[in-house]
């Protein structure tokens, strides 16, 4: 179910997909250096709860916000930071491409409050992996809070799939 689910993923997602892309054209030497790096973030991502998708010349990784940060705070959790960890490996081996970081919150609470700790918490991400090795020139911090929810249930699973981190990683031509 959890790949059907993030396949649905794909309306939300694919608006910063695009505009990622927007700015490179689709040179098959760029797409071919994108597979190789897919093809390394899938191996080294397989023991985590990631999850890789292919698309639009971008490779958009999934992660679950309960398993990155301490709940209701921009705080990383050891899950959040071996995620990032292996992220940050695979940037740092690719160093062409540009990363936009965008967090998602569930319907609950206010619009300000929701936009706010996912700027936040988007922010902690893009921090940590410039300490990590990553140029800040490459990375993107996007607070998206509860604008695109996903077509799931107002169930606590429900909201707890419209709490994401999605990185799309694109990649760059010079």
């Amino acid at each position: 179910m959890r790949q059907g689910v993030w396949s649905a993923m794909r309306c939300g997602c694919a608006l910063l997909a695009a505009w990622a892309a927007a700015a490179e054209p689709a040179d098959p030497a760029l797409l071919a250096r994108l597979a190789v790096q897919e093809a390394g973030l899938r191996t080294a991502l397989a023991p985590t709860a990631a999850v890789v998708e292919h698309g639009d010349g971008a490779v958009v990784l999934h992660f679950p916000v309960r398993l990155a940060f301490v709940a209701d705070r921009a705080e990383l959790l050891p899950a959040g930071t071996a995620f990032l960890d292996a992220v940050a490996r695979s940037l740092r081996d690719h160093r062409r491409s540009r990363i936009v970081v965008a967090v998602y919150t569930d319907a609950i609470g206010s619009a300000e409050f929701n936009q706010q700790q996912a700027q936040a918490r988007a922010g902690v991400v893009v921090a940590y992996l410039q300490i990590r090795g990553v140029a800040p020139e490459r990375l993107i911090a996007r607070g998206v809070g509860k604008v695109a929810q996903l077509p799931a249930p107002n169930t606590p699973e429900g909201r707890d799939l419209n709490r994401r981190l999605e990185l799309t990683i694109t990649p760059l031509s010079s």
